[in-house]
């Protein structure tokens, strides 16, 4: 039996969706209908609404045994049913998103960011958007966060919602929200009768020191909650390249408690530490400890285009009682034996990262993108790897990769696909090998255009990524004719 689920409002130009209904409520990840099978969501906040440019959407992919399929789908705006506020001009809703069951009820909730939307009556600017699972999916009765600025008659905050996670940050068994902004790091307690908090429960601030860039989330000391870790580039004084910020933040009594990491050099001579493009969360060598995982993009004045010149790194700090890295590292790039590829200034290797089991043996694998990857005489075209989780930690052995010209990939390799722009880690078919979502956000869909955006599924199985099985979908499969808004090019945090 189907059932309709909340789409977007008839000035979209969509068509009525509808899902399967569920047929028992778990708590698997990313299981917003309670059927045992995760779900995936592409957001595209380029997209138009209506006359609106970049009001954005999130677009759900309904899971099943047979995989996910845009005819099992939901498209969402902020003029859809149930989904709080109105769709207006560059408030990028999609920007990030989060998943989580912030209420308790068994079904997975999904948490979505809009840092360019106006609050109302303020100076301040972006929100959250909590839309609730149910049987029948993703549904109405959504509610809206607003920064604890937004307020204030003397304060302002910017870009609020621009990185999001869920995770139990208090040990209490119920997960906790954690937003940035441009400049602070703000945490929730948690969510009672699906109601809109009114204040943070704690907020870092980071002053015009250091700009956060990413937040991720995992439990890296085994004490039963998760530890919160924020990345950016910090102003140091007489660095020469600048330095880095990585700090994980704990919940505490009566605040957060941090601890700053160091971070990896770039290999240049002068050892400038490499910027923190990606992070990623989960337990690569299965010890029981999560593990962080970072990509790093080294800068360059000599930088032009989309992307870095850089080849690119993945960083590995394995966790312990400890804590990060305090008794084992690891750093591998195209250049580590059994890792397919050589690096190549532009590769971007590390660019978008996302950490899950793919092979179903217990060990976390790391899905890599590398979305300025050169293929044949095809510049940027872009492809992903994936290196495997063993008992010793991420080495390249048994390291795969692939691209639009790799057999069973649907597609054809462009110049400026940048296929791997975003990855993401989902076992959307249940068989307990999760699979592995791309993003490439040059994807040509359109005559004339260049930026249309694109999505592919690769299953996983006990030996890895496997084509058999392979899909790729771009707004065209859902009914949308908007072209260079980068569809589905974001697939996370």
């Amino acid at each position: 039996m189907f059932v309709a689920v909340a789409v977007a409002a008839a000035a979209t130009g969509l068509t009525l969706t509808l899902v399967p209904t569920a047929s028992a409520v778990t708590t698997k990840a990313d299981d917003f209908n309670g059927d045992g099978v995760a779900d995936l969501v592409v957001a595209t906040p380029e997209a138009p609404v209506g006359s609106y440019p970049a009001a954005g959407s999130v677009t759900v992919l309904y899971g099943s045994a047979d995989g996910v399929s845009p005819a099992r789908s939901a498209t969402l705006t902020q003029n859809s049913a149930g989904v709080p506020g109105d769709a207006w001009s560059n408030e990028l809703f999609g920007s990030t998103y989060a998943t989580g069951d912030l209420d308790g009820d068994g079904y997975t909730d999904l948490v979505v960011g809009a840092p360019g939307e106006r609050v109302p009556n303020s100076s301040s600017y972006g929100t959250l958007t909590i839309l609730w699972g149910g049987a029948n999916g993703l549904s109405g009765d959504g509610i809206t966060i607003a920064s604890p600025l937004a307020t204030s008659q003397w304060d302002a905050e910017k870009d609020f919602g621009k990185k999001v996670v869920v995770a139990d940050l208090d040990g209490d068994g119920t997960p906790q929200l954690a937003a940035l902004s441009r400049n602070k790091l703000w945490v929730y307690d948690d969510l009672p009768g699906r109601t809109a908090p009114t204040g943070a429960r704690y907020a870092e601030n980071f002053n015009a020191y250091i700009e956060p860039r990413t937040l991720t989330a995992g439990d890296f000391t085994g004490a039963g909650r998760a530890q919160l870790v924020v990345t950016g580039p910090e102003n140091c004084d007489g660095t020469t390249g600048g330095c880095q910020h990585t700090g994980v933040y704990t919940w505490g009594a009566d605040s957060l408690d941090e601890v700053w990491l160091t971070d990896p050099a770039s290999g240049t001579a002068d050892a400038t530490e490499a910027p923190t493009v990606a992070a990623a969360a989960g337990d690569v060598d299965h010890d029981g400890y999560a593990d962080l995982v970072t990509g790093h993009i080294p800068a360059s004045a000599a930088a032009a285009g989309e992307y870095s010149d850089a080849a690119g790194f993945v960083h590995v700090r394995y966790g312990s009682p400890e804590g990060l890295g305090a008794h084992r590292t690891a750093t591998l790039d195209q250049n580590t034996a059994g890792v397919p590829g050589s690096n190549e200034p532009g590769d971007n290797f590390g660019a978008s990262l996302a950490v899950g089991d793919v092979t179903g043996d217990g060990y976390a694998d790391v899905a890599v993108g590398v979305p300025g990857e050169a293929v044949g005489t095809v510049a940027q075209t872009g492809g992903a790897a994936l290196l495997k989780g063993t008992a010793t930690g991420l080495t390249g052995a048994g390291a795969q990769a692939f691209y639009q010209t790799t057999s069973g990939v649907p597609g054809a390799a462009e110049a400026d696909d940048w296929f791997g722009s975003a990855v993401r880690i989902a076992d959307v078919d249940g068989n307990g090998a999760a699979d592995l979502a791309i993003a490439a956000k040059g994807e040509d869909v359109f005559a004339g255009s260049t930026r249309d955006g694109g999505d592919w599924v690769l299953r996983g199985s006990a030996t890895g990524l496997t084509t058999t099985g392979a899909i790729s979908f771009s707004e065209r499969a859902f009914g949308f004719t908007y072209p260079n808004a980068e569809f589905g090019s974001v697939l996370g945090s």
